[in-house]
């Protein structure tokens, strides 16, 4: 019989869907997987995001036969050189890794995150996103304000000097 006062400690649920070497990395290492994806992560889109980086990159080092506590940042660099993805998609993946060891280290699962001190490779964009205005778009539209009242003349040299500076908005 149970004192009034004890908290029975039940161990979480075991579901099929957890990756092997989670499942034999104890307790500890499947509470911190439920955490990671049930409680920290609120947008469903970053949830999926890291539940693929995460699950991908387990399965890639269960083929290799690599505990998970065995896990180095080597191991981790050598992943990204193999993965197909883009430099936006391997930095995503990344993020998730280092997020969900973070939380195995904080769990005590394992002594040192792996993938914090693994560098994704950089991306730069050539051109922005953001449509150039031609001279002739420029001409059209100046041309279209109505200059018969001074606010008019103000917008107009307002939208001149953006035009002139390539000023965006930031």
């Amino acid at each position: 019989m149970m004192d009034s006062y004890a908290i029975a400690i039940i161990p979480p649920k075991r579901s099929s869907a957890i990756p092997a070497c989670i499942e034999q990395s104890g307790d500890a290492a499947h509470f911190a997987w439920d955490e990671f994806f049930r409680g920290q992560i609120r947008n469903p889109h970053t949830r999926a995001a890291y539940m693929h980086a995460v699950r991908s990159f387990l399965e890639w080092a269960e083929k290799k036969n690599i505990p998970l506590t065995r896990i180095a940042p080597g191991q981790v660099g050598e992943y990204f050189d193999q993965h197909e993805g883009s430099i936006p998609t391997k930095k995503v993946h990344l993020a998730g890794l280092r997020a969900f060891f973070d939380l195995l280290v904080n769990r005590h699962v394992i002594t040192q995150n792996p993938a914090a001190t693994v560098r994704g490779e950089r991306y730069q964009a050539v051109e922005g996103k953001t449509p150039e205005i031609s001279r002739d778009q420029a001409r059209t539209l100046l041309a279209s304000i109505n200059t018969s009242r001074p606010v008019d003349l103000r917008d107009k040299a307002i939208i001149a000097t953006l035009i002139y500076t390539a000023a965006r908005a930031g």
